[in-house]
C-alpha cells in the first residue's frame, strides 16, 4: 500500500468513526461497492451465489456506472467477525463507499444499527427478508429493493380460500422470527377472507415431535395444513404424516417447496401435486425477463445451478439498483450521498421478477408469487406459477396504522381463532 493510499485509509477510517459524511472518492476515482456475503463458512454456498449476482448486475453496465469505473469488494479473511466489523472493514480497510448486504436475515438487524453509526455511506440490502429492517425505526441510509418474509405470503391467503375453498387450516413451524413472519404473512390474508386457524404447532430447532403432532392431527377439523419448515424438514414431517394415514393437503412456506423436496424420491410424487405455496421469485416463471435472466446465469456460471437462488437474484436487484441510482446522479457522492439516496428514494425499474419500487421507508413495492407443485412429462415435481401478486406493499395493504396495530409476528400474532 502506498503512502497516499494508507492517508486516504486512515482520512476514511477516521471520518466514518467520526459519524461525519465520508470523503466521496478515492484518488482513482473509482467508486466501491463493498459486498458483505461471506464466500467461506457455513453460508459459503449462498454468498457465491450472491457473489454471482452482483456480478451480474456490474456486467450489464460494463463495469461502470455515473461516469466512473466501479469496483465490487467482496469480502475475504480480513473481514470476519460480526456484521457490522466485517462492514466497518469494507469501508474503513477497503474503501467501500456503498455497502450491500447483509445475506442472512438475522443480521439485519445489526447492519441497521451499525448503518445509523455512518451515515457518509450508502446501504443496500443483500438478501436479508427481516420485517423490522425497514418496517420500524429504519436507518435513512439504507434501502431494500427487495421484499420481507411477510410480503413473500402475498396472494396465498386468496388463493388457499377462493381457488382452493380451504376454511381451517393448521400451520406448522418452528419457533423463531423468519417462521413467525411467514406464518403472519398468510394468516393476516387468509383471515381478512373469512378462514380461520385451527390450531398451530410451534416446533423447536431440534427433535421434533412429528408422530405426537400427526396423532393431534387426526382429531382436529381442518382442509389444510400450512407448512411453514424447509425442504428437509418439511420431508421428515410428511413421511410421518402420510405413513400415520394423515390426508390433508399441503400449503407451503416461501422455503418450503425447494430443490430437497421436489427431488425426492418417496411418497411425495403421488401426494404433492395440487400443493399451493407463495414466493417471491419462482423457477416456474414463463416470463421473457426470468427467462434470459436465467440463461444468463447459466452462460456466465455454467459450474452454479440450473436456475439462480434467491440469494443471487436479491444481490442483483440490490446492486443494480445502486448502478442505476449511479448513473442517474452522474456519479456524484459529495454532501452525504445525497444526489445518490435521493435517485434511490424514486427509483423504479424492471427485474426479472416484476417491477420494483419503493415506499416512504425505503422497502420494496414488487410482486409476489403463487405457484401449485405440478408432476411434469419427465415425472419430476414442478412449481407452476398460478397467480402473480403485483405491487405488494409492506403492509400487505392494510395500511401501516392497521398492520402494526396487530402486533409483532410471533405465536398468537395475528389472532385468528
Amino acid at each position: 500500500m502506498n503512502r497516499i493510499h494508507r492517508l486516504a485509509t486512515l482520512l476514511l477510517a477516521f471520518i466514518v468513526i467520526g459519524g461525519y459524511p465520508a470523503i466521496a472518492a478515492w484518488a482513482d476515482g473509482t467508486i466501491r461497492i463493498g459486498v458483505l456475503a461471506e464466500l467461506s463458512g457455513p453460508y459459503a454456498e449462498y454468498g457465491r451465489d450472491a457473489k454471482r449476482g452482483a456480478e451480474m448486475a456490474l456486467a450489464e453496465f460494463d463495469g461502470r456506472a455515473g461516469g466512473e469505473s466501479v469496483e465490487l469488494l467482496f469480502e475475504n479473511g480480513a473481514g470476519a467477525g460480526g456484521i457490522a466489523a466485517r462492514a466497518q472493514h469494507l469501508i474503513a480497510e477497503r474503501g467501500a463507499q456503498i455497502i450491500v448486504g447483509p445475506l442472512a436475515g438475522g443480521e439485519g438487524s445489526a447492519l441497521k444499527l451499525f448503518a445509523k453509526t455512518a451515515p457518509g455511506i450508502t446501504f443496500l440490502n443483500g438478501a436479508s427478508a427481516a420485517r423490522d429492517l425497514t418496517l420500524l425505526d429504519p436507518a435513512e441510509n439504507f434501502f431494500r429493493f427487495t421484499t420481507d418474509a411477510a410480503q413473500w405470503m402475498a396472494g396465498l391467503g386468496s388463493y388457499a380460500y377462493f381457488t382452493k375453498g380451504y376454511r381451517r387450516v393448521v400451520t406448522l413451524a418452528e419457533s423463531y422470527s423468519f417462521p413467525y413472519t411467514q406464518v403472519m404473512g398468510f394468516l393476516v390474508e387468509f383471515c381478512t377472507m373469512g378462514g380461520r386457524a385451527a390450531e398451530q404447532f410451534w416446533l423447536p430447532l431440534s427433535d421434533k415431535p412429528y408422530d405426537a403432532i400427526t396423532a393431534q392431527l387426526a382429531k382436529i377439523e381442518a382442509d389444510a395444513i400450512f407448512v411453514a419448515l424447509d425442504g428437509n424438514n418439511t420431508a421428515d414431517f410428511l413421511e410421518h404424516y402420510w405413513q400415520g394415514g394423515g390426508k390433508l393437503p399441503i400449503i407451503g412456506g416461501s422455503v418450503t417447496f425447494d430443490p430437497v423436496l421436489l427431488g425426492s424420491n418417496s411418497l411425495y410424487h403421488v401426494r404433492l401435486p395440487g400443493a399451493i405455496a407463495a414466493v417471491p421469485l419462482s423457477d416456474g416463471d414463463e416470463s421473457r425477463a426470468w427467462k434470459q435472466f436465467t440463461r444468463v446465469y447459466r452462460k456466465r456460471y455454467p459450474d452454479a445451478g440450473e436456475t439462480p437462488s434467491l440469494f443471487a437474484f436479491d444481490y442483483y436487484v440490490n446492486t443494480k439498483a445502486a448502478l442505476l441510482a449511479l448513473d442517474e446522479a452522474d456519479g456524484e457522492l459529495e454532501d452525504g450521498h445525497r444526489e445518490l439516496r435521493a435517485e434511490l428514494a424514486e427509483l423504479g425499474f424492471d427485474t426479472p421478477a416484476g417491477h420494483v419500487s419503493l415506499d416512504e421507508n425505503r422497502q420494496a413495492i414488487a410482486s409476489n408469487f403463487v405457484i401449485e407443485i405440478v408432476l411434469g412429462d419427465d415425472k419430476g415435481l414442478h412449481q407452476k406459477v398460478a397467480n402473480i401478486v403485483t405491487g405488494v406493499d409492506q403492509t400487505l395493504g392494510l395500511g401501516r396504522e392497521r398492520y402494526l396495530a396487530l402486533g409483532a409476528p410471533g405465536p398468537r400474532t395475528p389472532s385468528c381463532p
